[in-house]
């Protein structure tokens, strides 16, 4: 009766669509978007966009992605990075400066399976702290700060155990 009882959760697992046997519901991701915007005049001046995405479980693993956008600073941006407003001199990610002939000011991505420093960039994004910091050429503007906001917080999910 014991033996009975005790394979009783085994049964209903095998029987169930969760693929834990199989090694597919071994992991849990999550994700987070977050964007910003500066204005000047009532029009748009730099906008920034965040993606963060996570896995973990049977593999551990964080990737970043950023698009962050101005017609009136192109050209102007010497260095871009994302920094967390409650520490602003540190870079915790330094972001690329696209070419001129690009109409963005920087687009990119990073991974932790590419050697990238990416724990804590979550909580720091949800909590509204996470900031781009744009450095320019242009007097009386030398640093243009675009804010975050949270606008798609994910939370775990299990995708192929139902």
């Amino acid at each position: 009766m014991r033996l009975r009882n005790a394979c009783l959760p085994l049964f209903a697992l095998a029987l169930s669509s969760c693929n834990l046997f199989s090694g597919k519901c071994t992991y849990e991701i999550r994700s987070l978007t977050a964007g910003g915007q500066i204005s000047q005049n009532g029009s748009p001046f730099a906008t920034g966009q965040v993606t963060l995405s996570e896995q973990r479980g049977s593999l551990q693993g964080q990737s970043i992605s950023w698009l962050v956008t101005s017609t009136d600073l192109k050209g102007h941006v010497t260095a871009a990075s994302f920094k967390d407003s409650s520490n602003p001199s540190q870079v915790l990610l330094n972001l690329t400066v696209a070419a001129a002939a690009r109409p963005e000011i920087s687009q990119g991505s990073a991974s932790s399976a590419m050697g990238a420093q990416l724990a804590g960039f979550h909580d720091l994004l949800v909590a509204g702290r996470g900031i781009i910091e744009l450095q320019t050429d242009l007097q009386g503007q030398l640093t243009v700060i675009v804010q975050l906001t949270p606008t798609s917080v994910g939370d775990w999910i299990r995708p192929n155990c139902s």
